[in-house]
């Protein structure tokens, strides 16, 4: 067996390919993939969940869940994970679910459909801000990693501008805290102004200001008197008196940073991490902020005094802190170190926790990515969300199979008319289903195992052979150490993905063609008499030249990031990757064991 060990290497990807595509725990139910504002179920179910029995009928497809809860009004109880949730319906259970996945395939929306949401702008926009609302939201979805993913401009009928969202299993977390947010950044200062006799300095940079506290709850600060939580400007800050019940401390904020300050968000981990402190997960990571903004920071601190922090041992600000606001709610409340006093300071830090490291992995990306891509010129607000049903039809497995063997048997009975022998056949069309396997075992997920276990045996495999002076080239040795590793990796499957597999089966089968025509070639076809070996050197010397263009004309196309273009080009590339290196040296084997059989 060792002897064909082309033949075993192509046996064991076969096997790993179905075992990467298939094996998966076997789940029944319906997956949640949206709970509305409206729902009953909100803030107790969530988006990931599975829901196996309504009121203790089990469920098993959207259909059945769909047909159940229409119209449905009452009591009802809804069964995860072996425990009952009992909600009231009025208006809508508003709970959006999908079949869940069988397979360890990440299909692509045009095939398991997804969630379509419609949101609008509070304010009226124009067709532009509409346009520049996406781009930005485009942005934001890019730098999340969310794939997958469609913006729309819709127009309603009297002329209300719409953002039209279209996505694969897109929760609930993901539209209220990336998606809806306009991401109006602000930092704010706590500047205290200590009195005595009711007076004081407000200390501003190279400027003081003299402070005048009075009776009736007003302040005088120079020339200017405002009341508690009147907002004044100095020097050009904007500044906010927040309280005036002491008469030896006033407190006022002032903003230092604005979104339009931020140059940079940090992501590296020098800069950037996640943290367990007791029960919680701490993430943190640094922006960097203007000059103008490091000035006003400078500024806002200057004059206070430090006091020292016993628990510590660190001394700090008096009574002074940064608050970070994010579309006016704070996510960040730091003390400032007493080293920082009266400083241009040009990287600060945001920070926040979470019960879960998932979750503060969560909030931290869902932050750099607003900071990154900007705010919005305006907020959004959810007017519905649906689920888009597959736009192939539930039938498109069944019928991809049925075209899959129709053009199998056609290509069987074409190319037993020029061969005639079944033996050359029969391996081709098995080949080439073979190829389909593996191609989808690579871009299965959670496969990495099964794809470190078959580069083991492939490495254990080349290694027995060249041991036993089997003829071993450097090809054999790059097919079998690449194409596991390959494995590792995930894609998701979309029309694009399969169009690509569709053009590494045409390109297989006919280097498959080749191979079969200069091996069986007669000595009055091939006019020269050569040996089988030499005659497979000569198909696959034209065989690498096609794959070669092939490979370059797809690269420039991945690297445009595209999705549609760079998911056809990496399922092509891998599809001819995976025939050069496996398929079709196992083909040329058994077309040369036919030959030697016939003579």
């Amino acid at each position: 067996m060792l002897k064909h060990w082309r033949l075993l290497l192509l046996l064991i990807m076969v096997v790993a390919g179905i075992l990467a595509i298939g094996l998966k725990p076997q789940y029944n139910g319906v997956q949640i993939v949206y709970v509305s504002e409206l729902s009953p179920a909100k803030g107790v179910l969530q988006q990931g969940m599975v829901i196996t029995h309504v009121n203790g009928q089990k469920i098993m497809s959207v259909d059945e869940w769909n047909d159940l809860l229409k119209d449905y009004s009452g009591n009802i109880t809804l069964t995860l994970n072996k425990m009952d949730y009992d909600f009231f319906i009025n208006e809508t259970v508003g709970i959006d679910v999908i079949d869940i996945d069988k397979l360890n395939l990440d299909f692509g929306l045009d095939i398991k459909g997804g969630t379509r949401i419609l949101m609008k702008p509070v304010e009226n926009s124009s067709a532009d801000m509409i346009d520049q609302i996406i781009s930005t939201l485009q942005t934001r979805a890019n730098i999340y990693g969310l794939r997958e993913i469609k913006f729309l401009s819709v127009s309603g009928i009297g002329g209300e501008h719409y953002v039209q969202i279209e996505a694969s299993g897109l929760g609930r977390d993901i539209v209220e805290n990336l998606l809806s947010k306009q991401g109006h950044f602000e930092a704010k200062l706590t500047k205290p102004v200590f009195l005595k006799d009711g007076k004081g300095v407000f200390d501003l940079g190279a400027n003081k200001y003299d402070v005048e506290y009075f009776e009736d709850g007003s302040v005088k600060i120079g020339d200017i008197t405002i009341e508690m939580n009147d907002s004044f400007t100095l020097d050009d800050i904007d500044f906010q008196l927040l309280n005036t019940t002491s008469e030896t401390e006033l407190m006022f904020i002032g903003t230092a940073y604005r979104g339009e300050d931020i140059e940079l968000v940090y992501n590296d981990a020098q800069h950037s991490g996640i943290m367990p402190r007791g029960n919680f997960f701490e993430f943190y990571f640094g922006v960097l902020v203007s000059e103008a903004g490091a000035e006003r920071f400078a500024k806002i601190t200057t004059g206070i005094p430090s006091q020292l922090d016993f628990n510590s041992g660190d001394y700090y600000l008096k009574d002074s802190k940064i608050l970070l606001y994010l579309d006016g709610q704070i996510v960040s409340d730091l003390r400032i170190a007493s080293t920082l006093g009266g400083k241009v300071y040009t990287t600060p830090q945001i920070t926040g926790s979470r019960e879960t490291r998932e979750d503060a992995l969560s909030e931290k990306m869902s932050l750099q990515t607003i900071l990154r891509s900007g705010a919005l010129p305006v907020s959004l607000e959810t007017v519905s969300v649906g689920v888009i049903s597959p736009t192939l039809g539930k039938g498109f497995v069944v019928s991809a199979l049925y075209a899959a063997g129709l053009a199998a048997l056609v290509v069987l009975i074409i190319t037993f008319i020029r061969y005639k022998k079944l033996r050359i056949v029969i391996p081709l069309v098995l080949i080439g289903l073979s190829e389909v396997i593996i191609i989808l075992g690579i871009a299965a997920n959670n496969d990495w195992f099964i794809w470190g276990t078959v580069l083991v045996l492939n490495f254990a495999i080349i290694s027995a052979a060249w041991w036993k002076k089997y003829e071993i080239d450097p090809i054999a040795w790059v097919g079998a150490l690449l194409i596991p590793m390959l494995g590792m990796l995930s894609w998701t499957i979309d029309l694009p993905a399969i169009g690509g597999i569709i053009a590494a089966i045409g390109v297989g089968v006919d280097n498959m063609i080749v191979i079969a025509d200069e091996t069986l070639a007669t000595k009055t076809e091939s006019k020269i008499m050569y040996t089988i070996k030499d005659k497979i050197k000569r198909a696959f010397f034209i065989i690498f030249g096609s794959a070669s263009t092939t490979i370059a004309a797809m690269v420039p196309l991945m690297m445009i990031g595209v999705g549609i273009v760079r998911g056809f080009a990496i399922t092509t590339v891998i599809g001819v990757l995976v025939g050069i290196l496996i398929t079709r040296p196992a083909y040329a084997k058994i077309v040369e064991m036919t030959s030697k059989r016939d003579k």
